[in-house]
């Protein structure tokens, strides 16, 4: 079996504090400028896309929202909470959402995007950079993050704080950037990277990190997505092509030796319902 590519550069060995602080001042600068441009409702086509997705999606954030499914009537864990579309698409389908960033301008965004799709009763939200000081003493039938984990430096210590939040029969959702090939790491730094906001402290994830941050669970599930598709927000406009990189995408990934060089892993982690 083939051995993980292992970047050079692991994070920073800084005070967690002075992360977070650039952490927080790099997404304030970046939610400020994104809030400016105004906050839209969701349109009734991502709400019928984000309700109840195929597993056999070709879209990761769609595979994302079938591992969650149902949300109805859940409650909730975003970590990382960003500009508050996934807050909202939750909400939206049911469930109580508690969503949490280091970001001020992230929480003010995500609060007026709950406004703006009347879920604003649905969602609640606080302003820390620490998974235990988030809704401290709460458990959840749902944990998630999109594009969060990489930026967190400590994954041994915060999987078993998710396990240990999550209620009996509940999952943990995450969709990470991942890099497991060093051909892939090079080409990375000569294509936009546009699948999460990057910032100077941030390591993408690889299959080795993702199973160590597995370990307290009793399964995991997982797919592999993006390696043509990953071109497509050079051209964000144009919907055909990205369902056409997608469906390549979806056949590609099929033969296991090109799952390596996937750019996204979107995997549930579920703790064993109480007996």
């Amino acid at each position: 079996m083939t051995q993980a590519y292992q970047p050079k550069t692991p994070f920073p060995k800084t005070p967690l504090a002075s992360l977070q602080d650039r952490e927080a001042e790099h997404f304030n600068r970046h939610y400020a400028r994104e809030a400016a441009e105004g906050v839209r409702p969701l349109t009734d086509f991502d709400k019928l896309r984000y309700t109840a997705p195929s597993a056999k999606s070709i879209f990761p954030r769609e595979y994302f929202y079938h591992l969650l499914a149902p949300l109805s009537g859940k409650r909730v864990l975003e970590i990382a909470a960003g500009n508050g579309i996934d807050a909202s698409l939750c909400a939206h389908n049911g469930a109580i959402v508690h969503a949490y960033d280091l970001s001020q301008k992230s929480i003010d965004m995500v609060n007026r995007r709950a406004m703006v799709n009347a879920v604003a009763n649905r969602v609640h939200t606080q302003v820390t950079g620490e998974f235990n000081d988030a809704f401290p003493g709460q458990t959840f039938d749902a944990i998630l993050g999109y594009a969060a984990l990489h930026h967190l430096p400590d994954m041994e210590k915060l999987s078993q704080q998710v396990y240990d939040r999550l209620n009996p029969g509940g999952v943990a959702v995450f969709a990470e950037p991942v890099v497991n090939s060093k051909a892939l790491d090079r080409l990375r730094r000569l294509i936009p990277y546009s699948i999460h906001e990057m910032t100077e402290d941030e390591l993408p994830m690889d299959d080795r990190r993702i199973a160590e941050f597995a370990r307290p669970f009793d399964r995991m599930v997982r797919r592999e997505f993006q390696l043509t598709s990953r071109l497509w927000p050079i051209f964000p406009n144009n919907w055909p092509l990205a369902v056409a990189l997608h469906k390549l995408d979806s056949g590609l990934l099929k033969l296991p030796l090109l799952r390596r060089y996937a750019t996204v892993v979107v995997f549930g982690l579920y703790k064993k319902q109480e007996i």
